[in-house]
């Protein structure tokens, strides 16, 4: 079983001292998150990916991308509806997320694609890159008990495929961050898909089967910062 590819990419804001280079806090800054998401950092780099960010109604916008929002964790700042999650791919991260909407009760309602996402900063295309996406359709999702579960598959994994310890070295080194779209794929592969998902006859369908593109689930987001403050009088 493989992932399906979403017809919709995801469009991304970063903040202007965003680190494109090194990073030197590629994990440990989703501690003041939440330990879960340290976790899923931290393992979902030593399996090749990233996590990249989640949007939820419980966290607002949260996440490697995202770090500008850190000190603003919680629902108090930030206003969402629907769950939304995305890491970098790799095969070992798929499988895995795969097996977290078959194997966690908790992964009812989510959805999992590929699809591109393109980051931007101050209205300029900084970089675009191929992730995994997990959707989710209930507005008022509760994650908790799946991001728990998602830990534990992404630390078993880990230590069921004796990856090396990459996130240590990236804390303590620097992690070198760039962006490439489709780097895992062969272009060429990806072209020959592409032709043939184009054809619309009823008989060539026959042949090669529908399009290895599906519509991207539905999916109601949107995040809306808090309009007042608490104020002294």
């Amino acid at each position: 079983m493989i992932l399906p590819f979403w017809n919709s990419e995801l469009y991304v804001e970063i903040s202007s001292w965003f680190p494109f280079g090194k990073d030197y806090h590629p994990v440990s800054l989703n501690r003041f998150y939440d330990g879960t998401l340290k976790r899923i950092s931290e393992s979902s780099l030593n399996l090749g990916s990233e996590f990249f960010f989640m949007a939820s109604p419980l966290t607002g916008c949260v996440g490697n991308l995202s770090r500008e929002n850190f000190f603003k964790y919680g629902p108090d700042n930030f206003f969402n509806l629907g769950f939304l999650m995305t890491f970098g791919y790799s095969e070992m991260l798929e499988k895995v997320i795969i097996a977290s909407l078959s194997l966690l009760e908790s992964s009812k309602g989510l959805f999992a694609g590929i699809t591109s996402c393109s980051l931007w900063s101050r209205g300029i295309l900084e970089g675009t890159t191929k992730v995994i996406a997990i959707a989710g359709d209930d507005p008022f999702y509760d994650c908790r008990e799946y991001l728990k579960g998602l830990a534990k598959l992404l630390e078993d994994a880990k230590d069921f495929m004796n990856t090396q310890d990459i996130s240590y070295y990236a804390e303590k080194f620097g992690y070198d961050r760039f962006f490439m779209q489709w780097e895992n794929d062969n272009p060429l592969d990806l072209r020959i898909s592409e032709i043939l998902s184009e054809f619309e006859t009823d008989t060539t369908r026959n042949i090669i089967g529908g399009s290895s593109v599906e519509e991207f689930p539905p999916f109601l987001g949107t995040a809306v910062s808090a309009i007042a403050e608490n104020s002294l009088a």
